[in-house]
């Protein structure tokens, strides 16, 4: 599957070390990387100023859930992935359990194929 060399995707981390690594990653897979946003205020603005053609979503930054934000995101059509230190999805709002998702620690290789996929 190729990617799409143009596509812009935010990164919504608040974990230096892991935005990095996810920086790193897209970056190899020739996106180009929006952030990160550390905080859901930011990612609202980068919504808002339509910055990003999709999204990585670490479910809570600084505190703050990400599923407030969600809606805007899904109406803009963007595509999104949630990061989460929680696997189990029943810990998730009943209308994100199903959405792409990948728990910390990452498996590098399902997060590539999953980037792939929803991205390109």
């Amino acid at each position: 599957m190729s990617v799409n060399r143009c596509q812009r995707i935010l990164v919504a981390e608040d974990e230096g070390l892991i935005a990095l690594q996810l920086e790193l990653m897209l970056s190899d897979l020739s996106f180009t990387v929006v952030g990160p946003a550390s905080s859901v205020e930011e990612v609202v603005d980068a919504v808002e100023k339509d910055q990003f053609d999709g999204a990585l979503l670490d479910v809570n930054l600084r505190g703050h859930s990400i599923f407030p934000v969600l809606p805007r995101i899904v109406e803009a059509k963007k595509p999104y992935i949630i990061t989460s230190g929680y696997d189990a999805s029943s810990l998730f709002p009943v209308e994100y359990q199903q959405v792409p998702r990948v728990a910390k620690p990452f498996d590098e290789n399902r997060l590539r194929l999953l980037c792939e996929q929803m991205f390109a």
